[in-house]
């Protein structure tokens, strides 16, 4: 008998992407994507150049693949997609939501250990079928293992599932378009709701003292909704429900409670949901700028490839200023923000240099 959920990609169908991960990574957001496709083709054969001669990859990733299904004409998602499917070699990046979960899970480590923790870059890459999460197959009882794991095998090796083409060909977009509807309607409440607070509790302050109680706000939430969960459940898995209780007082016993030191410690082993901050907070004090529904997938791109790519290319000037000016995290984890067109030129010329 089979188990209930069978993981599509096994270690060894992962095993280009472990070669992959240890390439030059350059994100592009998807502005960027459209100017190279539709009007840059000097550009787009450079990128070319670089992936054929294995100098560089181009991973898209949740926003990039769900921004092109959404594109108004048949022609031009084509024409993008098609470019995706040759610039990332079927590379993608995990949803923002399994990244932060896996940085999530090291907050137990970071506390018991004195070292910094971290994981592989490979760990959240994945192929492109996995754009919007991990895909597993459930088989019904009947199936012996070997049945399944022929099954399974023969699926993982369909060069569909490493295409953003394919799933622009595939996708219903009305569908995807109501889900990105509910997603950038429930980050606009969010928005709203921190600029509010921002308001009406630190109006009296300057921008440098609102931005940091807002920073503190948010991180309190994470630790919170996810951080505190995960430290719990792994600790559960390894002592078990009875000595849960006993085992997180000795813990509390030998490292103490902390305080910001042991925040500031654990977030910057969480560089993806610690950006999530930074840019809550840094919007949030910006009074004059509302909140707008494209914004979600801005940060999605900034909180993937301003992290977790060598070299982040955003088209957008807020985002930017961000990231080079107002906060070290991409700079911290090696990424080099550059902002359009010229800045992915001069990225190409740092990569093929």
């Amino acid at each position: 008998m089979t188990d209930s959920n069978t993981p599509i990609f096994s270690d060894q169908d992962r095993s280009g992407i472990r070669v992959a991960a240890n390439k030059p990574l350059v994100y592009l957001d998807s502005c960027v994507w459209i100017d190279v496709a539709e009007r840059f083709e000097d550009l787009s054969l450079q990128c070319r150049a670089l992936v054929q001669t294995g100098k560089a990859l181009f991973p898209v990733s949740f926003s990039t693949v769900t921004e092109v299904i959404e594109q108004p004409t048949a022609v031009k998602r084509s024409r993008v997609a098609a470019l995706m499917d040759d610039l990332s070699k079927g590379l993608c990046f995990r949803t923002s939501k399994t990244i932060h979960e896996m940085e999530a899970n090291l907050a137990l480590p970071v506390i018991l250990a004195a070292s910094e923790i971290a994981f592989k870059r490979e760990e959240i890459l994945t192929w492109i079928v996995e754009f919007a999460g991990r895909m597993t197959v459930r088989f019904p009882p009947s199936w012996n293992r070997a049945n399944a794991d022929k099954f399974t095998r023969l699926l993982a090796d369909r060069p569909e599932l490493r295409s953003v083409k394919w799933l622009v060909d595939h996708s219903p977009p009305g569908q995807l378009r109501l889900e990105n509807a509910e997603r950038m309607e429930r980050y606009v409440q969010e928005m709203t709701a921190v600029r509010a607070r921002s308001l009406l509790h630190y109006q009296h302050l300057n921008k440098d003292a609102r931005w940091k109680q807002l920073l503190l706000e948010e991180r309190t939430s994470v630790v919170k909704r996810l951080i505190s969960p995960a430290m719990s459940k792994n600790l559960l898995n390894v002592v078990g429900q009875e000595k849960l209780l006993d085992t997180m007082a000795a813990i509390s016993r030998q490292v103490g409670e902390g305080g910001q030191h042991r925040l500031d410690r654990i977030m910057k082993a969480m560089p993806s949901l610690d950006l999530y901050c930074h840019i809550m907070a840094e919007r949030g004090c910006n009074h004059s700028r509302k909140a707008r529904a494209q914004d979600f997938f801005d940060v999605e791109h900034a909180v993937v490839g301003g992290v977790y790519a060598d070299f982040f290319v955003t088209s957008d000037g807020n985002l930017f200023d961000l990231l080079t000016q107002r906060c070290r995290i991409s700079a911290d984890r090696g990424c080099r923000v550059v902002r359009g067109v010229k800045g992915l030129k001069e990225a190409l010329r740092q990569v093929a240099n």
